[in-house]
């Protein structure tokens, strides 16, 4: 989003920047899970069939609002949260 803060001003390890992190992950392990998971393959499996049926939108919505936070507080998320 270099539209808000430049890249060279991103904080260099904030996992409540990271959209994935708190949005995506536990999305894929739920709909991962609803089946037994067998080995490996069959896991690896499901997550490339299931990844790309996600919907990244409320995400990057609300990444956009923590990264907006963020620039706005001067780094210092734990007063977002």
């Amino acid at each position: 989003m270099p539209e808000i803060i430049l890249p060279l001003l991103w904080p260099p390890n904030l996992p409540d920047l990271n959209p994935v992190d708190y949005g995506m992950w536990s999305v894929l392990q739920e709909k991962v899970h609803k089946t037994c998971i067998t080995d490996i393959d069959y896991l690896k499996h499901s997550i490339r069939t299931e990844w790309p049926k996600l919907d990244y939108s409320a995400a990057v919505c609300q990444w956009r609002h923590c990264l907006s936070e963020c620039v706005i507080l001067g780094g210092h998320l734990e007063q977002c949260f």
